[in-house]
């Protein structure tokens, strides 16, 4: 009778460093553990590779981001700040606009990492429906809401919606004199408000 055991990678038995020009163990290991989850999500099909953050073809850029990009933002939201000095330095970006894109990416993979890179048109009228969906839930109904670009900002409220390539709503939120990602996107512009308040309240409690 054949007995299986789990299976380990052979990086588990090894303790000297790897010889130049190749990585650390630490970065080989996440690359490793970082390859187990693109295959699974291929697995999954096309649809679930792009959904968890897995670059599109080779060339495609319709949401705005190159797939370098994707790729080591996504890997950096996977595998924490172990990397990011690392990783900023080779994108040429500094490590708080890095840690800001990895956590758009922790709430919607890369069309959230898309929608907070740059400021992609949305039509006048989905901007309009999701003000008019929000009003009842902004704390100062009177104040102006200021619609730029693809973003719904509530200023007094402290919350902004901006509208992704996935036609959803990515909520953030004013921290720090910034807008920082704060929930999940949701389809519906109102839900999306709501989780952006909700993440306002649950860090001034913290």
């Amino acid at each position: 009778m054949t007995t299986f055991t789990e299976p380990t990678s052979v990086l588990d038995g090894l303790s000297e460093p790897p010889p130049a020009p190749l990585p650390g163990l630490d970065v080989l290991r996440a690359l490793v553990a970082d390859a187990a989850l693109r295959a699974a999500a291929l697995l999954d099909g096309p649809e679930g590779a792009l959904a968890d953050g897995a670059a599109a073809p080779s060339g495609a850029a319709a949401d705005g981001v190159d797939d370098v990009t994707a790729d080591i933002v996504r890997f950096v939201a996977q595998n924490g700040d172990s990397h990011l000095e690392r990783a900023a330095h080779h994108l040429g970006v500094p490590p708080g606009r890095l840690r800001l894109l990895a956590t758009a990416h922790r709430w919607g993979g890369r069309p959230a990492v898309a929608t907070c890179l740059a400021p992609l048109p949305a039509d006048p009228e989905v901007l309009a429906a999701a003000e008019h969906a929000v009003q009842s839930l902004r704390p100062s109904p009177t104040a102006p809401v200021e619609r730029h670009h693809n973003h719904l900002t509530d200023a007094p409220a402290r919350v902004q919606l901006r509208y992704g390539p996935d036609r959803r709503w990515h909520p953030y939120v004013e921290r720090y004199g910034g807008w920082q990602p704060a929930a999940a996107p949701h389809p519906d512009a109102a839900t999306a408000y709501r989780a952006a308040r909700t993440a306002l309240r649950a860090a001034t409690r913290t």
